[in-house]
């Protein structure tokens, strides 16, 4: 009795097991065709494959020759988890992100969200897709949403401070209308969008029904060039409200050139405290690095480079890890199960308790294939180097 109970527990631990590791590879949950012509009348194909671990199958590698014309093409950074979140309306729904084709001198970029037509340098295209899900999504009970427009508006300052965001606005084919302020996390029209700038100093941005119905109608959207905040101050911070005019600002105290202003200019067209810079401006630079900060992006550039960008040594890591991470558990269930069989058919005690042996150093070794990152970080720790950045995404 107690050998069929080791057996048993053996075959349940292969059931829970291997199940669990498969999902490491991630299903397809699905793909997403773009197709537009360019200026030279290319027709070019960009397709997107979606996976339920987070990843993203990209068409092409930086720096590739995609068209075969001499250009290189690239992705804006950080395209991977912007895309596949701007890609999750619900935890059950899915869609495909519009997309942004920046065409110039440096090569083609592709981002993973629209961009105002005001910061396109040299050719540029808004770029809606559909959406295929799979036959494995359709049976766990996925569906999917089509977008049927979206834009971007002018950026919005924080007041005070050097950073600034772009609203992004999307329209769904049943009529959803969801907007946000990094073209990944988005959210209905109607609610607020919160966060920090700092450690102690919070914001809440709104959109005002003026702003929402100029820019919604029933089946499609126009984002407008100018676009007011109109700022407050609050307990923990600065509240701003979106809107189509100044007029509308709810006045706390501030004046128009306090930062109820188009564009969210402060004052002399400077963004922010104008009183950060030696010269009373702030430059657009200096809050593209500000907002990156706020965002908390961070580039996974390590010393074995990004492993979800194929052509670099970590994205074969991740690969090898992930099937190790299958290949383990069945070899456990395989091997042990084995033993136990002919242990069982000899009725041989000795041949019994060194299967029993091998079962618990397969376990053991089976789970510290799960710890290899771990370990690796540990080890690098050790010699000298920063693990978190050299083993960035890797798991």
């Amino acid at each position: 009795m107690k050998r069929l109970r080791l057996f048993l527990l053996l075959f349940i631990f292969g059931l829970i097991c291997i199940p669990y590791n498969t999902s490491a590879l991630g299903n397809e949950v699905a793909s997403c065709n773009y197709q537009f012509t360019d200026v030279s009348g290319n027709q070019i194909n960009l397709k997107y494959h979606i996976y339920s671990d987070g990843s993203v199958k990209l068409p092409f590698g930086d720096g590739d020759n995609f068209t075969n014309t001499g250009v290189s093409w690239y992705h804006s950074s950080n395209f991977t988890s912007k895309f596949y979140d701007a890609s999750i309306v619900d935890e059950s729904t899915v869609t495909c992100p519009s997309i942004f084709v920046q065409q110039n001198e440096s090569g083609v970029t592709v981002y993973p969200y629209p961009l105002s037509q005001n910061v396109c340098t040299g050719n540029c295209y808004n770029v809606s897709s559909s959406i295929n899900l799979t036959e494995d999504a359709k049976d766990r009970g996925i569906k999917s949403k089509k977008i049927v427009s979206t834009c971007a508006g002018s950026s919005i300052a924080f007041y005070n401070r050097q950073s600034y965001v772009y609203p992004y606005f999307r329209l769904f084919s049943d009529g959803t209308k969801e907007w946000s302020i990094d073209g990944a996390n988005y959210v209905s029209v109607t609610n607020s969008i919160t966060g920090s700038i700092n450690s102690s100093e919070r914001f809440s941005i709104s959109l005002n029904d003026s702003l929402i119905n100029s820019i919604f109608s029933s089946n499609s959207l126009t984002c407008p060039d100018r676009i007011y905040r109109c700022v407050s101050n609050g307990q923990n911070g600065y509240s701003y409200d979106l809107s189509t005019s100044s007029n509308t600002c709810m006045n706390s105290g501030f004046s128009a050139g306090d930062g109820q202003e188009y564009g969210s200019n402060y004052a002399n067209l400077g963004y922010g405290d104008p009183d950060t810079d030696d010269d009373g401006s702030v430059t657009l630079d200096d809050l593209r690095d500000d907002l990156d900060s706020y965002n908390q992006i961070t580039d996974c550039n390590g010393i074995l480079g990004d492993p979800e960008k194929e052509e670099s040594v970590a994205w074969l890591l991740q690969q090898i890890l992930n099937y190790i991470k299958i290949l383990g558990p069945i070899l456990v269930v395989i091997l042990s199960s084995l033993d136990f069989a002919k242990a069982i058919i000899a009725s041989d005690d000795e041949s019994m308790k060194k299967a029993e042996k091998k079962l618990m150093i397969r376990l053991i070794l089976a789970v510290a294939l799960f710890l290899v990152p771990t370990l690796v970080s540990v080890m690098l720790d050790l010699l000298g180097f920063t693990a978190d950045g050299q083993l960035c995404l890797l798991k």
